[in-house]
């Protein structure tokens, strides 16, 4: 009998993933990150040159096609969105209002749909700009003031890419906090029409200033007129006297010279400063007269001299 002789050889399957990170992005000149980057960027918040938006600049994020990935041909497709969420969620002290993103230049109010092309990056190792910009939209009716203190959580900025030669996804999201304080009333209903309105008490003797705000002789009348740009509009408002108190009267602005203070009195009261006064908005247009009268300490003889002061005047909504 023949035997057959039979030889086992071990077969060993070898083989090598990849893991195809073809993105590096990085924000305002920073150290580059690969893969799926959780970027901060402190921004400016400001107001629009025509006052319809307010805008969250300075945040300049570049991404590039990462060196020694993928072939020559290889392409990154940028876009809105990624696995984590929709393009933008806003921070809370915007969590109310109608915001959206400037892309490329062309604004798109939220929601924003996700996969909008932001950029395209060919395999050459140059960096490219993710033209974001994320904004607020002013309203047409009155509403109470946005206070936005430095380091506020302002929102989440989420981007996604693709390419040409894989089915990887590497998503960025970036989140922005406020680089500056910034008070604003995201209304495009005014007061004057933002006009300043300049108080001059003109030259008066220090010993004729009085030391009541409703009985002192040195007194501004002046006329606030409210108005919206959209008719019909009714509402109850609030006007605010904002500014920094006096020592020694809180129903005072503080002026330059210590022993002086200005009062605005309406309807026979005196407005604290920090307080506001109800009225209301009829059809879109409204109005109240106000007087500025100019106060000293009680028992004082105010230095003579030049003596000012600043303050701001509110809108906003019971």
């Amino acid at each position: 009998m023949k035997r057959l002789h039979g030889a086992a050889g071990l077969l060993v399957l070898m083989g090598m993933t990849s893991n195809a990170l073809a993105v590096d992005c990085r924000v305002n000149g920073g150290a580059w990150q690969t893969g799926n980057p959780n970027l901060h960027v402190p921004v400016t918040v400001t107001l629009s040159a025509d006052r319809t938006r307010i805008m969250l600049e300075g945040a300049r994020l570049e991404c590039r096609y990462s060196p020694g990935q993928g072939p020559a041909w290889g392409e990154d497709y940028w876009a809105t969105g990624n696995a984590s969420g929709t393009p933008w969620t806003p921070g809370p002290k915007f969590s109310s209002e109608r915001t959206g993103l400037r892309i490329n230049g062309s604004f798109l109010n939220t929601p924003v749909t996700p996969g909008i092309r932001v950029a395209t990056m060919p395999n050459n190792g140059v960096v490219y700009p993710i033209n974001i910009t994320p904004y607020i939209l002013m309203r047409s009716g009155p509403s109470n003031p946005i206070d936005v203190r430095v380091g506020d959580n302002l929102g989440l900025l989420r981007i996604s890419s693709s390419n040409n030669w894989d089915h990887t996804r590497p998503q960025v999201t970036v989140t922005y906090s406020a680089a500056n304080n910034f008070t604003v009333s995201p209304s495009t209903c005014t007061i004057n029409n933002n006009n300043p309105m300049e108080i001059n008490f003109g030259d008066v003797h220090q010993r004729a200033i009085g030391s009541d705000p409703l009985t002192t002789s040195i007194r501004v009348n002046r006329r606030l007129n409210y108005s919206c740009p959209d008719g019909g509009i009714t509402t109850p408002i609030t006007i605010t006297y904002k500014g920094t108190q006096s020592s020694f009267d809180n129903r005072l602005l503080m002026m330059t010279n210590p022993n002086v203070g200005t009062a605005m009195v309406r309807a026979g009261t005196a407005v604290q400063v920090n307080g506001s006064f109800r009225t209301q908005i009829t059809n879109s247009v409204g109005g109240d007269d106000v007087t500025f009268s100019l106060v000293r300490r009680v028992g004082s003889l105010p230095t003579p001299g030049a003596t000012s002061g600043s303050g701001v005047l509110v809108m906003g909504v019971p």
